[in-house]
């Protein structure tokens, strides 16, 4: 089965299965193509499947919190959303830094793995990154 340790809840076979192929169809394509071209390849695909996070977990049950911000930009939201929608601004907000985090670890790991990723592509993902947040 797979070499890289599947961690967590037992993972049906199905999954191994498929994320053995996966990385088998890795490690083919880094035989017989530069490095370059298969981060390309991998990073134009993160735009189309995000990172996931279970939303349910925060959205169940709902924890009130004091946090310090700057006037300024606590108006600014209000301003803008109003101050029934504050809270939503602040969540909608603090779950798209996590996702940032989770990708830049995602790239920490591929820089562990694979060598530092060339500049070029870094801007590519990032702006593809950003544009999918947009949309």
């Amino acid at each position: 089965m797979s070499e890289i340790p599947l961690e967590g809840p037992e993972v049906p076979l199905e999954e191994v299965q498929a994320l053995s192929a996966l990385e088998k169809a890795f490690q083919e394509a880094l035989a017989k193509a530069p490095l370059e071209h298969v981060l390309h390849r991998v990073m134009a695909m993160f735009p189309k499947i995000p990172v996931e996070i279970d939303a349910s977990r925060f959205h169940g049950r709902v924890q009130k919190v004091s946090v310090s911000m700057p006037e300024d930009l606590v108006t600014a939201i209000r301003d803008r959303r109003g101050a029934g929608e504050f809270s939503r601004f602040v969540t909608e907000a603090a779950e798209r830094q996590l996702k940032s985090e989770l990708l830049h670890e995602l790239l920490d790991e591929l820089y562990a793995e694979a060598g530092p990723i060339p500049p070029e592509l870094r801007e590519q993902a990032r702006r593809e990154w950003l544009e999918f947040y947009e949309e």
